[in-house]
C-alpha cells in the first residue's frame, strides 16, 4: 500500500509523522491563548487602577483634613516655605485635593472629578453633583472625599465587550 509523501513521511524507527498538524493546531489555540493572557492583563490594570484610586482618594482628603482648617486664613507662616498651605476658599481647597489626587494617580493620568464633602456625620459625597462648603469647620468635622475615573481595556474584543467602566474612590478624615 503506498500512501502519499506530501502527508505521511515515516521517521527512522518506522513511525508515520503528520506535517503540518502541529502547525494548524499552533494557529487553532494561539488567538484563544493570546485572549486570555491579553485579558489577564487588562484585569490586572483595572485591580491596579482601583488600588491607586483608593489611596490616591486617602492622599487627596489628607490633604483636605490639613488644609481645610487653614482655610481663608492670611498672614503668619501661610505660604512660607516650611509653612503651612492657605487656600484662599473652597474652590482652592478643591484644587489642591485634585492636584494631590492627580499626583498619586500619576501612572493613569489625572483623575477624571473629585468631590468633597465636610460635614459633621462623614457622609461621602456624591459621584456627580455639586461640592459643599468647608465652613466652618470644627474639629469634631470630617471631610469625605471621591475621585473617579475611566478605564477602558486595552484589547479591543474585550473593551467591546465590558465597555468603559467609571472607577470611585473615596475617603473621610477628620479636620484637624
Amino acid at each position: 500500500m503506498r500512501t502519499n509523501v506530501s502527508t505521511r513521511t515515516t521517521s527512522r524507527n518506522g513511525r508515520t509523522r503528520r506535517r503540518g498538524q502541529s502547525l494548524v493546531e499552533f494557529a487553532l489555540v494561539l488567538p484563544i491563548f493570546l485572549l486570555l493572557i491579553m485579558g489577564v492583563i487588562d484585569a490586572g490594570r483595572l485591580v491596579y487602577m482601583n488600588s491607586t484610586l483608593s489611596n490616591a482618594a486617602r492622599e487627596g482628603a489628607r490633604t483636605g483634613a490639613v488644609e481645610a482648617n487653614w482655610k481663608g486664613q492670611s498672614g503668619g507662616s501661610c505660604g512660607a516655605a516650611a509653612g503651612k498651605k492657605c487656600p484662599a476658599d473652597d474652590a482652592a481647597l478643591l484644587a489642591d485635593i485634585k492636584a494631590t489626587a492627580d499626583y498619586m494617580n500619576t501612572p493613569f493620568g489625572p483623575v477624571a472629578a473629585a468631590y468633597m464633602r465636610c460635614t459633621a456625620d462623614g457622609s461621602v459625597p456624591p459621584a456627580v453633583g455639586t461640592n459643599t462648603t468647608c465652613s466652618p469647620n470644627t474639629h469634631t468635622s470630617q471631610i469625605s472625599v471621591r475621585v473617579t475615573q475611566t478605564w477602558s481595556a486595552l484589547t479591543p474584543i474585550i473593551g467591546q465587550i465590558i465597555g468603559t467602566q467609571t472607577l470611585q474612590g473615596s475617603s473621610t478624615f477628620v479636620i484637624n
